[in-house]
């Protein structure tokens, strides 16, 4: 089919969009190399802790809904980049793989990006609200059918229209503009309903949190600590995602929008990346940078701004050995969280008591040489007292 002309190529570049689009490829850049440099660090870890862990347990459920994120970034950061080509070659080429290649990465990480920031939200809710997690194998099929939808809403306009599906659409490319159905059902009706729902979820949480704040159960501490994360997590993401959402749809309505403002509002959507490495690791650090496999435990204490607030647990237990084995064992479930060391070895002497110790990040690896040491000495100290009474 003929193409109108906001959807036809542009060549030169006029001069709101040859400045416009610096900004634009500039954060894109820069988000593709936050979240690409997380998530190869949570892939080190990942195989790390599978390669050394003698017990293959499942994945903590929220940092795997992070390193899913941190892939749909990566891919809406790509579409984002993608406009350097533009810049470079001072025109926006139609017909070419490369307008094909940023039109499927906008189509696919726009979604994919607002699925799990979603699907983020419930699991939050129904972690801190419910206390509540999906089995393993139900949690993985959830995944696989976020990213079959992603790529279903993706492909099927391409295998509709075939090569006039990804044009110009005004300022980069992407959905052609005849196509406006398509426009709206195959991509921003799913956006607004993930926008929607997690404003919708976050204040839940929210209003949670303020109505137990004065109970009994619950940490005033935690909650003082994860309360406004609560609000911060949807505001960012439609700070980011809104402008150009709203752009589009109202070109949908038959308004005119100018380049001017799908730079702008392309500048605060390709912040996306960066914007939920930084929230991501700074509030949920004891998850992301564990040097340990984080446990499934995805309660308040995990909310906090660089591990402020957050306390390590310790659990010793002290047993007897059985007919006078000698052993020193230990284990730890998960760093931030409790730690069980087991020492066997003091003969007939039948003690068994367990020892809570809360101390801060800084005196944590402290409080933990000196309870290893402790174990040692008197380990040692009970060998030659078992000699002199054999003799």
């Amino acid at each position: 089919m003929a193409l109108n002309a906001a959807s036809r190529s542009l060549s030169p570049l006029p001069a709101v969009l040859s400045h416009g689009l610096i900004p634009v490829s500039t954060f894109g850049l820069l988000s593709f190399i936050s979240s690409t440099s997380l998530f190869l660090w949570l892939t080190f870890r990942l195989i790390s802790w599978r390669r050394k862990s003698a017990v293959k347990g499942p994945i903590n459920q929220f940092l795997f809904l992070i390193y899913n994120l941190l892939f749909a970034d990566i891919q809406q950061a790509i579409a984002f980049v993608l406009n350097i080509h533009a810049l470079r070659h001072n025109a926006i080429e139609v017909g070419t793989s490369m307008c094909f290649a940023q039109g499927w990465f906008v189509s696919t990480g726009d979604l994919a990006s607002s699925v799990f920031i979603c699907a983020i939200a419930v699991h939050t809710f129904f972690g801190v609200v419910k206390d509540y997690r999906l089995p393993t194998v139900a949690f993985y099929c959830c995944i696989a059918g976020l990213w079959t939808f992603v790529y279903v809403m993706a492909l099927i306009g391409p295998l509709v229209h075939r090569h006039d599906f990804y044009v110009r659409a005004s300022a980069w490319c992407w959905i052609n503009d005849a196509y406006q159905n398509e426009r709206l059902w195959l991509h921003y009706f799913w956006i607004f309903v993930c926008m929607f729902s997690g404003v919708l979820i976050y204040a839940t949480i929210f209003i949670y949190l303020r109505s137990r704040s004065r109970g009994e159960d619950m940490s005033s501490q935690m909650i003082h600590h994860a309360t406004p994360l609560m609000i911060l997590y949807p505001v960012i993401y439609i700070v980011c995602t809104a402008p150009l959402a709203i752009g589009r749809i109202a070109a949908l309505a038959g308004n005119e929008v100018s380049l001017a403002y799908f730079c702008v509002a392309g500048s605060m959507i390709a912040c996306n990346g960066w914007l939920d490495v930084l929230l991501y690791a700074t509030t949920r650090a004891d998850i992301v940078f564990t040097a340990y496999p984080p446990s499934d435990d995805i309660g308040l204490e995990t909310f906090a701004f660089m591990g402020k607030g957050h306390t390590f647990g310790t659990v010793t237990t002290v047993e007897a050995g059985p007919g006078g084995a000698s052993r020193l064992g230990g284990g730890r479930r998960s760093q931030g969280g409790d730690s069980v060391e087991n020492l066997y070895g003091l003969d007939k002497i039948k003690v068994k008591g367990e020892i809570t110790v809360s101390v801060d990040d800084r005196r944590g690896m402290r409080q933990r040489t000196a309870e290893h040491s402790t174990a040692e000495t008197e380990n040692s100290w009970d060998l030659p007292s078992r000699k002199s009474s054999q003799t």
